[in-house]
């Protein structure tokens, strides 16, 4: 390390410590990450204690991580010099800018100080979060740097990661699970599987239950991959294994998730779900066309669904409404809404459901309604569930 980096590095050190410290901005980006433009680093006050508070600024957003002191400052060390070429320090006694040249040889410059300042702000917003960044297999996966930083290309899908564990965290206390120390959990159709480490992750580490959880993937490579970053993690009850949905054994799983399952996909795992006495179900289902092979349009509705995008989305609001009908019949509480949007599609109809009680009667006459009034003479799940 040049000696004006170690300087700089000593001052920084110092005026954390004795409170003369207003800022730092890390500035001349030269990473990979072309939306990343730079670092502001400020002092707050939080329930924890004083954090060093970094806001990562994007061409399109912000990005804000708390660090305790002593790892913010390392942070600070580590990437001045790799990825940022630039740091001005704001102090109550000078303003310190240490700049480096195109030879990457760092020269420190000092003036008088520009801010007056060195109160500690309280940070009373901090935003709440159901994962974690620092979580070694995001890193894995792809969706943080080293230092636990979201990438900017992978926002998205970890505002998604982080909306579905607030879903399933939300419905597991409205279930009788809350009550079991072991839970199963079975997801279909894995894929990249950043969904079923942060489930595994949240369901073992934070609310602490023996877990077990069966992640299954068609492909080779996303399987071994999973696997693979499982042990890395040392986690032990999660385990991935090649399959289909309608090839899974329907032995007892207290959760069933199966998102983006395509078109009767979605229904398979609803009949292995119920077969295996899911307590909770979580589908995001897709690519809904059985039933529009198969319905008729009511006379007096022809005029408005004779358009083929409407009649499709006609089809796939009964579909999905059949579906949910379907799980209430069998004791189940749902709810149908829309998932945030993910890197597949713009947007995500979500079904959820909760073991309530008995089967409800009442809804089969409901169903048998539905298909008398559009002449489908099924739709795939009233065939496989009889």
């Amino acid at each position: 390390m040049d000696n004006d980096k170690e300087k700089f590095a000593d001052k920084l050190k110092i005026s954390v410590e004795d409170n003369s410290f207003i800022r730092v901005k890390l500035s001349k980006y030269k990473g990979d990450d072309k939306e990343f433009e730079n670092i502001y680093v400020t002092k707050i006050q939080t329930t924890e204690g004083v954090k060093l508070s970094f806001k990562m600024k994007y061409k399109t957003r912000d990005i804000v991580k708390n660090y305790d002191c002593e790892k913010g400052l390392k942070l600070a060390d580590e990437i001045l010099g790799k990825d940022f070429f630039s740091a001005t320090l704001f102090t109550t006694q000078n303003d310190l800018t240490l700049d480096y040249s195109k030879k990457r040889v760092a020269r420190l410059y000092i003036k008088k100080p520009s801010l007056q300042s060195a109160e500690i702000k309280p940070h009373n917003k901090i935003k709440s979060r159901f994962v974690n960044p620092d979580a070694k297999y995001f890193h894995l996966l792809g969706i943080t740097t080293a230092e636990g930083i979201v990438k900017a290309d992978k926002n998205d899908k970890f505002r998604q990661v982080d909306k579905f564990i607030e879903i399933i965290d939300s419905l597991y206390r409205t279930s009788d699970l809350q009550r079991s120390d072991e839970i199963r959990i079975t997801d279909m159709g894995s894929g990249k599987s950043y969904l079923t480490f942060a489930v595994y992750d949240y369901f073992r580490n934070t609310l602490n239950k023996n877990l077990s959880l069966h992640g299954v993937e068609q492909r080779d490579e996303l399987v071994n991959l999973s696997n693979n970053i499982a042990a890395e993690c040392e986690f032990t009850g999660l385990k991935f294994e090649k399959g289909t949905i309608d090839s899974i054994s329907h032995t007892k799983s207290d959760i069933t998730i199966a998102l983006h399952a395509c078109d009767t996909a979605t229904d398979d795992a609803i009949y292995s779900a119920i077969k295996s006495e899911s307590k909770i179900i979580l589908l995001a289902p897709c690519c809904q066309k059985y039933v529009r092979k198969k319905m008729q349009t009511p006379q007096v509705l022809k005029g408005i669904f004779k358009h083929g995008i409407l009649e499709e989305r006609l089809a796939v609001s009964l579909t999905d409404g059949l579906r949910a009908l379907t799980l209430e019949y069998f004791g189940y509480e749902t709810k149908v809404f829309e998932f945030v949007s993910s890197e597949h599609t713009a947007r995500n109809t979500m079904i959820t459901a909760v073991k309530k009680g008995n089967s409800d009667e009442t809804k089969l006459h409901e169903i048998n309604l539905i298909k008398s009034g559009f002449q489908i003479e099924d739709f795939y799940l009233d065939k496989i569930l009889s």
